[in-house]
């Protein structure tokens, strides 16, 4: 099912007609400008505020590596990269170097992608001067026309898109390559994966990349996508001037649509690989690409969401079962490619289970075939997609710029309707009550048939791991067609989650929040809850609950039962409902709560629409009184659970992380991986006593509510649910536990797996004084790093496709650091490219940060900063860590004037303070030969 079905995120402001439309193509949305130039390139345009002060631009590229010529397999891909690398108007890294100057982030901001049918270029700029959204224009053409493709340039990027090829290689590509062959049998698309082969990426002449630009960079394959706070008129005369430029191909090379052909027989592919991780079973039922951008398409589409959903709610009951036929299933109906449409039902399963797995699956899809979904779950999963509508509409003026431009990148790549969301939700309105069960019911039959039929099994090569045979395959399909199958019974809880507590508890304190448009207010059991009122969003409104104390409470024997207490609740349900009739229950609404205990606090999450509001406050006081511990649910997730970890230590990556953590935190027994072993210590009626422990006393919660509600609708909801919750005068403290890094410098050496690659993870480590200025300092030191090495190690070493630094802070229960480094490259480089990196932390406390670089580092910061005011998920987090930390929240609206306080000067102290050569973990993943 495409993803513009279930939430839309067009959006318009006019109420549409829409029966005179009725099997004809549905309308382009008002406000969007779409035109096409004379050359042939096809632009979109569209004003919206949602962030403000930015653009979202797209140079779509109706071209990828399907296009390549056998000479070319992974240069569609190589091209994007050296539109990086140097153009008419940019030369080498410039292009990089100003769009970070003006606070855009490489791979967050600046990024592109090749797929088999299409390449993307993406740019998010900053609108509130001219120069940037110009010079973006300037950008966007000169990679439509004006790539240079600098030998020295192009040498230096084949290590890096090497890099980027060793990185996939796994157990997964190793049997993606045992199955592909079978799946696109006859194809085209078996033999051009994107990423492409390494002998030709290591050694094609210049003239083939530029022969692909040549060929395939030309205006009509291309449109250019502008979406965001600006004026209309004035970006379209930008896209004319800038794209009337490109000449026309004289005599164009024609763009093929490759297909992928019907075959009556069945085929099976059963991959294997020595560390994959599971198993998996699934059938793809190869379907023909119908229209898009119809009313009759619509209507399509919506009967296929219908369809899908319904089952995929059916066999998430039956994960539920105390022992189930498979680890986890479900089914999907999308684009194989863009030729061509597949249904899929498949499921992952415990090892030598494939039989019993396809089996379960094939079962309810032909259990639908036989006797169809019940009038109560279409009921049910229409109010849920009318629901999902109703929240796209009510959000038409907070939609995301970058929604749109992916809208509009797939109505230029594969037609589809862009009508607005007032046309979509009128369109929903109208067609959801004339959908009948025996429409959607009718789809099994047509896309579950004999022909056109790929199975597909994934699994581990392991001597005691039994695999199913071809024909063993195929006679689960023919036992399946002869068995009795019994109609589904749809059992429906009672609708009302729960009955009105009898009394609650009045505010007794309120103050406003210094600095901030906050209020927080006290109930008579003790519970502090912050309300901010905002309108960034119109439908959601956000919830955060914290408790001091969390696990440190709990002995070290009981921690694995402890972590498991929350996600024991959520497969269990609440009050008298398990987790399917809770699921049932909450149809047609918007509201949802998690809760659990971590290492030194208990905490709730949850977010509801306004109108909903009611039923996110009955959800947290569920969570608080009614936790179920349900024997089934237990017995259900721990087979899989234990199914699921059987495979885990096949994997090479495990191993190294396994071992970083150990290393770092000392074998702590609070550090452990989840293995079996570690699930084999959970017990439920322990699990279940720690969490009615740890949420028994809601006297020392703090809540907090950020979005769109009326303070004076939401405090009698809290006062009935929240002030009605148990609590005692009792204050939790947290416990040492004695969890710690270690100290001194140790070196580990993973050696595993059979591919030619490498890791390594670098990790420095220290107590830490807290302070805004200090977090500030060791931030931005972290990012100076991060792009000094990227530079490096990357740009001029092209000896690795990126690195990853991060950094945080700890307060409990004694403040500290960690700053960690990870790269991955070629086993006979990582030396060199680990002498690279401690020589680039040498130079920066030595030397500290160039001017160019701090300047893009806190230009990244205040736009990042600029954006999150505008997210209600960003005010929750202040108010969160005033709660948590006690300094007051108004502190970090002075987070800019702190960056930019923060001197040269500063960063070398920092590099000098939280780069200790002497106190660092570092662990290094390399092939067993």
């Amino acid at each position: 099912m495409r993803s513009h079905l279930l939430l839309p995120l067009l959006l318009a402001t006019l109420p549409v007609p829409v029966a005179a439309q009725a099997g004809g193509p549905l309308p382009v949305d008002p406000a969007v400008t779409v035109g096409t130039l004379a050359n042939g390139l096809r632009y979109y345009i569209r004003e919206n505020g949602r962030p403000e002060n930015r653009a979202e631009l797209r140079l779509v590229v109706n071209a990828g590596s399907i296009l390549e010529d056998e000479s070319q397999r992974g240069l569609a891909h190589f091209v994007e990269h050296m539109a990086f690398n140097g153009t008419r108007n940019f030369e080498k890294h410039e292009l990089i170097e100003y769009l970070e100057s003006i606070g855009m982030r490489f791979g967050a901001d600046l990024n592109a992608y090749t797929a088999f049918d299409e390449t993307v270029y993406m740019l998010q700029v900053p609108t509130d001067t001219a120069g940037p959204l110009e010079t973006a224009m300037q950008i966007l053409e000169d990679w439509a026309h004006g790539v240079t493709f600098d030998a020295a340039e192009l040498d230096l990027e084949r290590g890096v898109v090497v890099e980027e090829w060793r990185l996939g290689q796994g157990a997964d590509e190793r049997m993606r390559k045992q199955y592909f062959p079978v799946l696109f049998r006859n194809s085209r698309y078996a033999e051009r994966l994107p990423i492409g082969e390494r002998e030709v990426l290591l050694s094609f002449p210049r003239e083939e990349a530029v022969r692909f630009y040549e060929d395939w960079y030309r205006p009509d394959l291309m449109a250019v996508v502008a979406v965001g706070d600006f004026d209309r008129d004035a970006v379209e005369a930008l896209i004319r001037t800038h794209f009337s430029r490109l000449p026309a191909a004289a005599a164009p090379r024609p763009r093929i649509e490759y297909g992928v052909p019907d075959h009556a027989e069945t085929r099976v592919a059963i991959a294997t690989d020595a560390e994959a991780t599971g198993t998996v079973v699934q059938v793809e039922w190869k379907q023909p690409s119908g229209e898009e951008g119809t009313y009759d398409a619509y209507r399509r589409d919506l009967l296929r969401g219908l369809f899908t959903s319904m089952l995929n709610a059916r066999l998430a009951e039956i994960a539920q079962r105390p022992d189930p036929p498979f680890l986890g299933a479900g089914s999907a109906y999308g684009s194989l490619v863009r030729t061509r449409d597949t249904y899929t039902l498949g499921a992952a399963v415990q090892n030598g289970g494939v039989e019993t797995g396809l089996t379960a699956v094939l079962t309810e899809g032909e259990r639908v075939a036989r006797h169809g979904f019940t009038a109560t779950e279409l009921e049910r999963h229409s109010a849920n997609l009318l629901r999902a509508y109703e929240r796209a509409y009510a959000e038409r003026d907070n939609s995301e710029s970058a929604g749109h431009a992916a809208e509009y990148t797939r109505a230029y790549l594969d037609g589809e309707a862009i009508p607005g969301i007032a046309y979509e939700h009128a369109l929903v309105q109208e067609l959801l009550p004339g959908i009948a069960a025996d429409e959607v019911n009718a789809l099994a039959e047509q896309w579950v048939t004999d022909s056109s039929r790929v199975v597909v099994v994934m699994a581990p090569a392991r001597a005691d791991v039994a695999l199913p045979t071809h024909e063993s395959l195929l006679a689960v399909f023919d036992a399946v067609d002869s068995s009795r199958i019994d109609p589904y019974r749809d059992v429906v809880a009672d609708a009302q989650l729960m009955a009105p507590p009898a009394s609650g508890g009045r505010v007794v304190s309120e103050r406003e929040v210094p600095g901030l448009a906050a209020t927080l207010i006290e109930l008579a059991n003790g519970v502090e809850v912050y309300l901010m009122p905002t309108t960034h969003r119109d439908d959601e409104v956000l919830v955060s609950a914290w408790s001091p104390g969390g696990l440190s409470l709990v002995p070290d024997s009981l921690y694995p039962s402890g972590l498991f207490a929350g996600q024991l609740v959520q497969i269990s349900g609440l009050a008298d409902m398990d987790a399917v009739q809770l699921q049932k229950a909450l149809a047609g609404k918007i509201a949802r709560v998690s809760a659990g205990a971590a290492e030194h606090a208990e905490a709730m999450n949850g977010m509801a629409s306004p109108r909903d509001l009611e039923s996110l406050l009955q959800l947290i006081h569920l969570h608080f009184t009614a936790p179920r511990s349900d024997s089934s649910a237990y017995t259900s997730f721990m087979s899989r659970a234990r199914a699921s970890l059987a495979n885990r230590d096949a994997s090479p990556e495990v191993a190294f992380s396994d071992t970083f953590t150990a290393t770092l935190w000392q074998h702590h027994p609070r550090a452990r991986p989840q293995t079996v072993a570690l699930l084999d210590e959970i017990d439920r009626a322990a699990a279940s006593r720690i969490y009615r422990e740890r949420f028994a006393n809601a006297g020392d919660f703090t809540f907090a509510f950020v979005g769109a509600f009326e303070p004076a609708v939401l405090r009698p909801l809290l006062e009935q649910y929240l002030g009605s919750l148990p609590a005692s005068q009792q204050e939790d403290e947290v416990r040492d536990t004695g969890l710690r890094t270690v100290r001194g410098v140790v070196e580990k050496t993973v050696r595993r797996g059979v591919e030619p690659k490498s890791q390594t993870r670098i990790a420095f480590t220290g107590p830490f004084e807290h302070s805004a200025a200090a977090r500030t300092a060791l931030a931005i030191m972290a990012d100076v790093l991060d792009m000094r090495l990227r530079d490096v190690l990357r740009e001029d070493m092209g000896g690795t496709y990126g690195v990853s630094i991060g950094e945080s802070t700890y307060r409990v229960p004694a403040g500290r650091y960690v700053v960690s480094i990870a790269f991955g490259t070629a086993p006979e480089r990582l030396d060199e490219l680990t002498q690279a990196v401690f020589a680039e932390i040498e130079k920066l406390k030595q030397d500290g940060p160039d001017p160019t670089t701090l300047a893009s580092v806190k230009e990244q910061q205040r736009r990042a900063w600029e954006t999150g005011l505008q997210r209600n998920a960003f005010w929750l987090g202040v108010l969160m860590a005033e709660a948590e930390t006690g300094e007051p929240a108004a502190a970090s609206l002075q987070h800019l004037e702190r960056v930019e306080a923060v001197t040269a000067a500063d960063v070398r102290a920092a590099a000098r303070r939280f780069l200790d050569l002497g106190n660092y973990v570092r662990v290094s993943l390399v092939p067993e030969r």
